[in-house]
């Protein structure tokens, strides 16, 4: 009998052991096939090796420690991000070995490769005067920095994680028409929904935007410039621009990391000074207390 190739035994694991055994999100599957085309990334610059070659041999623990070198040198990743690909890499490397006990060997040796030491980041967030000239540096000039405005209003409002922003549809939006009314309807980790009050500001620019585009129904409110969907990367780099710009007129942004998840931050911190119970907080932000 040949030996199963790494070809079935990850589509295995995505379709049966993700999604229908422990029933991640599709957020969740998405996330960890982002992982898995990096690391084939990393085996076609290395050993010029094509998705349709690749076998679980080339998981040996040579291959990745190697990967975290690449991620740390060449994609100038820090430790936490290292990490969280590593630990997809490991989750599918014990499926490996519980599923063909032949592998066991290679996935023993390539489980012992460590995480690396995270340090500690502080905890920066915007303020109420950032987010102003932030927001101001947008308009409705061009299509993307309509889209950009949009989503700053959006993550200091709403304190979102960027994977729920990124899959917000028009119809997650309700009662655009009475704007003091309006709330987000999330879909967040673990398949937990919860709805999110809107400013009426916010509201009204998401009206505003949506009706100027054409955007309704099924339709995503984040797009690229070519019309496909936005992504993290995307992300990050307008908001690192956005930042770098609006440093020129308030300093105080030029000592502070500054990306989606730091309107999190921003927007916990707003209502523990509005005086909102934790809990409440936990809900708003789709966490655990």
């Amino acid at each position: 009998m040949n030996e199963p190739s790494f070809q079935a035994l990850s589509q295995i694991y995505f379709l049966k052991r993700l999604a229908q055994q422990r029933k991640v999100s599709a957020q969740t599957i998405n996330s960890y096939r982002d992982k898995f085309r990096i690391y084939l990334e990393f085996l076609k610059g290395r050993d010029y090796i094509d998705a349709q070659s690749v076998d679980i041999e080339h998981f040996g623990r040579e291959y990745i420690l190697e990967f975290c070198h690449y991620l740390e040198e060449k994609r100038s990743n820090k430790a936490n991000t290292i990490n969280n690909r590593l630990a997809a890499i490991r989750s599918f490397l014990k499926f490996v070995a519980e599923q063909n006990p032949e592998y066991s060997g290679i996935v023993k040796y390539s489980l012992m490769v460590p995480f690396q030491k995270e340090e500690k980041a502080t905890m920066d967030f915007v303020t109420k005067d950032e987010f102003d000239v932030m927001v101001c540096l947008c308009d409705m000039s061009t299509p993307i920095n309509a889209r950009d405005k949009l989503m700053i209003m959006i993550l200091y409002n709403s304190g979102i994680r960027v994977s729920e922003l990124l899959s917000l549809k028009y119809k997650d939006i309700h009662c655009l028409d009475n704007p003091g009314n309006a709330s987000l309807h999330i879909f967040g980790k673990g398949r937990k929904e919860r709805n999110v009050p809107l400013w009426k500001t916010t509201a009204k620019y998401i009206t505003k935007y949506t009706d100027s585009f054409g955007i309704s129904g099924d339709n995503r409110l984040f797009k690229n410039k070519n019309g496909d969907n936005l992504t993290r990367s995307g992300v990050r780099s307008r908001i690192e621009k956005l930042t770098a710009l609006a440093a020129e007129k308030v300093p105080t942004l030029l000592c502070k990391n500054v990306t989606a998840h730091t309107f999190r931050h921003s927007v916990a911190m707003n209502l523990l000074q509005a005086g909102v119970d934790i809990s409440t907080i936990a809900i708003w932000l789709g966490t655990q207390v």
